[in-house]
């Protein structure tokens, strides 16, 4: 029996290269914001264009990174009513045409999105009345619901393979309990794998020593 390969550490899971620039923005706003309301409030002196940056800047990134993050860690909430009184046997076909359905609308909004993003383009959009360049985050558009085309695809085809080995899930609160349950699984599984190792190391030297 072929032991597990290693396991890849938590930071480097895909999903993070969503989170981490999510994050990051979130934080530059915060600090945009911020220091707009002290220099406006003590020097009379407010940032330019702080208004139009955060409106289509600043929420458009956080919006649609925050998207694709949610469907990549299966973190969308859902409700499952119905769902969870379906036949065992059923479920795995019914989360696979629920998932291509979806998958066909975000193409459908990935269409459209690219075309409004050419247009804001062509026309060189500006935020409001300000000289404010806003026509780059249209793109964002066709690029967070084209790889949600793509999640949701992937979630067909590994519902019809593996059934429905993905939670559902319909409570915020349940979030943590999924994190914690993974962390758990995956310390398990190197545990075992170290057991394993430690095994097979035993007869080697039981041998040598001989």
């Amino acid at each position: 029996m072929s032991n597990p390969g290693p396991r890849r550490p938590a930071w480097l899971k895909p999903a993070l290269l969503i989170e981490v620039p999510a994050v990051v923005v979130t934080f530059a706003m915060m600090f945009h914001i911020t220091a707009n309301a002290i220099l406006r409030t003590f020097k009379n002196e407010p940032i330019a264009d702080t208004l139009e940056v955060t409106q289509y800047w600043y929420l458009p990134i956080i919006a649609f990174l925050g998207f694709m993050a949610a469907q990549a860690r299966g973190q969308h909430i859902a409700a499952d009513l119905i769902y969870e009184r379906l036949p065992e046997v059923t479920k795995r076909y019914v989360l696979a045409v629920l998932s291509l359905l979806a998958a066909l609308v975000c193409a459908g909004f990935a269409k459209y999105g690219w075309e409004e993003a050419v247009h804001a383009h062509d026309i060189e959009k500006t935020a409001g009345v300000s000289d404010l360049s806003a026509w780059e985050p249209y793109y964002l558009v066709p690029l967070a619901f084209a790889v949600m085309t793509v999640q949701l695809l992937w979630a067909a085809g590994r519902a019809l393979i593996k059934g429905d080995s993905q939670h559902i899930v319909t409570d915020p609160d349940d979030l943590l309990l999924l994190d914690e349950l993974e962390e758990m699984e995956a310390r398990e599984a190197e545990e075992a794998a170290a057991a394993q190792q430690a095994g097979d190391r035993a007869p080697n030297t039981k041998k040598e020593a001989r």
